[in-house]
């Protein structure tokens, strides 16, 4: 089968789709012919070396974590699908940017027959990841505030419609030229970074998701509620240092939190999401459609930012 293949850390344009051997299915696994799989920033930043604990496991080394496309094969021990059944998966931190995965059956739901595979791609971790950011971390509730900042990208666009899917109020923070897609998706407001600074607003909110993430806890904070929640997609030194200080000022009245969200795939949570797009409930925004050939190409694109929706590889 061919796969886009990387040998070390570097420049994502480095990657070479070249032939490498098919997967076989271990024990609870399916193997899925990937027809589409979708770019996440977590895939460049591997490859660029950005996250200095995740070393390539193993060379080649194939990047990609979510996939729709056809099950081929199982492990006899499997139950629920058989060979020809349409399918989304997650795959980890890899492996999906190929013409086959082999995949834990916990971690796959049918395809909707109203989603197309590239939409169907898009779904595993980028709505994963908004799903827990609001509901775990966050814990947003009806009638609550929340500010999405980033809300046309891929996480964004999942996170304007789970928020408001969980009854929440939903400002939208993004470039102009993302806003007509963004009230499509339900946002209740809509503000454009370039012009309006919405830390500095008269105004507060509940929750915010900082999906960019380019706005600090301090800066935030201007803008939460009294018990409201700072939620970032990078966790690091920073928020950490934030969420201790929040702790220590807990006791004099400081109710304000700062949380981080850390993908962790979920089958439970992956069926939800699937279940609301088969509803017609939440819409997957693919923005840009390449080819396996071109998908180093494609992985350096995104590495630059300003993505609307995701990127998504059509692998066959």
């Amino acid at each position: 089968m061919r796969a886009l293949c990387y040998e070390r850390h570097g420049d994502p344009r480095d990657g070479v789709v070249k032939n490498v051997f098919d997967p076989r299915p271990g024990p609870g696994q399916l193997v899925v012919r990937v027809v589409a799989a979708a770019l996440n920033p977590a895939d460049w930043k591997i490859v660029e070396g950005k996250f200095p604990f995740l070393l390539l496991p193993k060379t080649p080394f194939v990047p990609g974590c979510e996939a729709a496309g056809i099950v081929e094969a199982m492990d006899a021990r499997v139950s629920g699908f058989r060979a020809g059944d349409e399918v989304i998966v997650s795959t980890g931190l890899r492996g999906a940017l190929a013409e086959k995965v082999a995949v834990s059956a916990l971690q796959v739901a049918r395809k909707p027959a109203n989603l197309s595979f590239e939409e169907a791609a898009a779904i595993p971790a980028a709505g994963q990841t908004a799903l827990q950011a609001l509901c775990d971390v966050a814990g947003v509730k009806a009638g609550q505030r929340l500010l999405v900042n980033g809300a046309g990208g891929g996480i964004g666009t999942f996170a304007v419609q789970v928020g408001k899917l969980l009854g929440a109020h939903v400002t939208a923070v993004a470039s102009a030229g993302k806003h007509e897609i963004l009230s499509g998706l339900g946002a209740d407001a809509l503000l454009d970074y370039r012009k309006d600074d919405f830390t500095r607003a008269r105004q507060e909110w509940d929750v915010v998701f900082d999906v960019v993430p380019n706005r600090s806890f301090g800066e935030c904070s201007r803008v939460l509620s009294r018990e409201g929640v700072y939620v970032t997609t990078l966790p690091g030194a920073g928020p950490l240092f934030a969420s201790l200080g929040a702790s220590f000022r807990a006791p004099f009245g400081f109710r304000k939190r700062c949380r981080w969200v850390i993908l962790k795939p979920r089958g439970a949570d992956l069926d939800r999401l699937v279940g609301w797009a088969g509803e017609g409930r939440l819409k997957p925004v693919v923005g840009k459609v390449a080819p396996l050939d071109q998908a180093a190409w494609a992985l350096s694109d995104l590495s630059a930012g300003h993505a609307t929706g995701k990127t998504v590889v059509r692998v066959a």
